[in-house]
């Protein structure tokens, strides 16, 4: 279950910095056929010249990542995860490269070929959320899959599409680390490196998201399809906010504990 955690970590988050700070509130909901990855979360998440912090309100099914009145910190000078419990006074720190040589490591033992990649963007015309002006689009990413782990071997379809309403009157993008935004995060893998850069390149100029619908679909070799996951993410209230340099600090007196993904639990 740790790595669908860690899953789920980059898929909450959603995705060069000025010095006046941002804030946002928002809802995620997951309905996910894998065991453990369901989840309804409410973060308040504030960001300033790259650093950024998420702060998790309510949290539906908690665990090792995700527990209520806790917080992810990112610092951009770092480049590292924080997860900070202030209820322990704990925290755990996950170094961007070490999360890199975590994905290198799996993919010496999980083989993963990537074939025939489409990604298109379909730009739907403007509407207004939260009295913002949104650029509505639609985007639908497809690609065959193969998965060989020892000698056992899957081949399936793969379809994910995200249906997005974005700002550029929020700049809540530009207040994150690029390092945060996952953008020169590299698994190794070379097929799936490729994709995740072809769907970035898609979305570059949509702007801030203010509400996303993402459905992961899975088509086996008997063409059924079987959808994986669904997730709908909705931005609740959002500002302006300078934010102090201590802000993005943990307290002095917590400990640090480790925390690994090492193994697959059920």
């Amino acid at each position: 279950m740790k790595k669908s955690i860690l899953i789920s970590m980059f898929i909450l988050i959603f995705a060069a910095s000025s010095f006046a700070g941002v804030q946002w509130k928002a809802r995620t909901v997951t309905q996910a056929e894998a065991k453990g990855q369901s989840n309804t979360i409410v973060q308040e998440i504030f960001a300033q010249g790259g650093n950024v912090k998420m702060v998790f309100e309510t949290v539906a099914n908690e665990n090792e990542m995700y527990q209520k009145g806790s917080y992810w910190l990112f610092k951009a000078a770092d480049s590292s995860f924080y997860l900070v419990n202030p209820t322990e006074k704990t925290y755990a720190r996950l170094p961007m490269n070490a999360m890199v040589q975590m994905a290198g490591v799996v993919g010496k033992l999980v083989k993963i070929k990537i074939k025939n990649p489409v990604v298109n963007v379909e730009k739907l015309g403007t509407e207004t959320v939260m009295g913002y002006p949104c650029q509505h689009s639609k985007m639908l990413m497809e690609y065959d899959m193969e998965v060989k782990i020892a000698i056992i071997k899957s081949k399936s379809h793969e379809k994910v599409e995200k249906e997005t309403w974005s700002t550029p009157k929020f700049k809540g993008l530009e207040e994150m680390a690029e390092s945060f935004r996952l953008r020169d995060f590299k698994t190794g893998m070379e097929d799936l490196d490729a994709l995740v850069e072809q769907q970035m390149k898609a979305e570059a100029d949509l702007g801030f998201p203010l509400k996303m619908i993402t459905v992961n679909t899975s088509v086996g070799k008997k063409g059924v399809a079987k959808e994986k996951s669904r997730q709908v993410m909705e931005v609740l209230s959002l500002g302006n906010k300078n934010l102090p340099a201590s802000f993005f600090e943990i307290p002095a007196g917590y400990t640090e504990k480790s925390i690994g993904f090492g193994a697959e639990e059920e």
